[in-house]
């Protein structure tokens, strides 16, 4: 009846409710009492519960059904607690996030406030990256080609780099697609140019590789951000107040893929001069 039995409602029922027999028994009112007022469980599911509740092969035993019943109460109970560390921890984290200057620059590229967390988390410093090819490789996102003699043969993703980070970025554009994001306009051109229809399924075939052209350029522009802002935090004085980090404009990005480039690249290292002995 509900996809999740440990979402609020599901544990209300449960709690109340924690056998077959104490369903199958109850009135209809004391299952609405219990389901509140979500619209995810009307009456006719409440109703079809208890018909599935009758035929319920569960233990008979009585002894048992106390067992279990008090085992069920206290992982019911132990669930909401860590359920709400994680609500404080999560607000706690979105809190911070918006207050970093690198959380700053990952949210208006449209990434989530944990999952800027955990790039921050994963990152560290950006200047532990030398390019932005480095830091490809780090999320696992970096294309690997595979040639025989002169001839190409495929590309795939890289093994090497963090797991956690690869999956991390494929959440990421498979978020920023679905909404109303210079991303998705990218992925959408990119799907109609690269990725050949299949009349059988009627879907388009290699979408993933596009997903990893979109994902590429989501690290290379958040690279650039994030470089750009530790070279002018790296110049600012300790006593001096240091400007607004320069974030991710879409207009700018609507521009690039019209075709008006601007390359958004951090400033190169000065050359380093050896001064050899006499």
């Amino acid at each position: 009846m509900l996809k999740d039995p440990n979402l609020p409602t599901a544990l209300t029922l449960r709690e109340k409710f924690p056998t077959p027999h104490a369903i199958a028994t109850a009135s209809l009112m004391a299952l609405q009492e219990a389901r509140g007022y979500t619209r995810t469980l009307p009456d006719s599911k409440l109703l079809e519960l208890q018909r599935l509740a009758v035929g319920s092969i569960g233990t008979k035993d009585v002894i048992r059904q106390r067992g279990l019943v008090l085992e069920q109460g206290q992982l019911i109970k132990e669930l909401r607690l860590l359920q709400e560390h994680v609500g404080q921890l999560e607000s706690e984290i979105k809190t911070i996030v918006d207050q970093a200057r690198e959380g700053k620059i990952l949210l208006s590229m449209g990434i989530g406030p944990i999952q800027a967390a955990t790039i921050i988390a994963a990152i560290g410093s950006i200047l532990n990256f030398p390019n932005a090819g480095t830091l490809k490789s780090y999320f696992g996102w970096a294309p690997m080609r595979e040639q025989t003699g002169t001839t190409f043969d495929r590309s795939h993703l890289t093994s090497r780099g963090s797991r956690t980070m690869r999956q991390m970025m494929f959440l990421i554009v498979a978020s920023v697609t679905r909404q109303e994001t210079e991303w998705a306009y990218l992925y959408k051109r990119l799907v109609q140019a690269k990725c050949p229809y299949d009349e059988h399924t009627g879907e388009r075939k290699g979408k993933l590789r596009v997903m990893g052209r979109v994902a590429g350029q989501m690290i290379e522009t958040m690279y650039a951000l994030l470089k750009i802002d530790a070279e002018i935090l790296s110049k600012i004085p300790p006593d001096q107040e240091p400007p607004p980090p320069i974030l991710y404009d879409p207009a700018l990005h609507r521009r690039h893929r019209e075709g008006h480039y601007q390359p958004l690249k951090s400033s190169p290292h000065p050359s380093i001069i050896m001064l050899q002995p006499k």
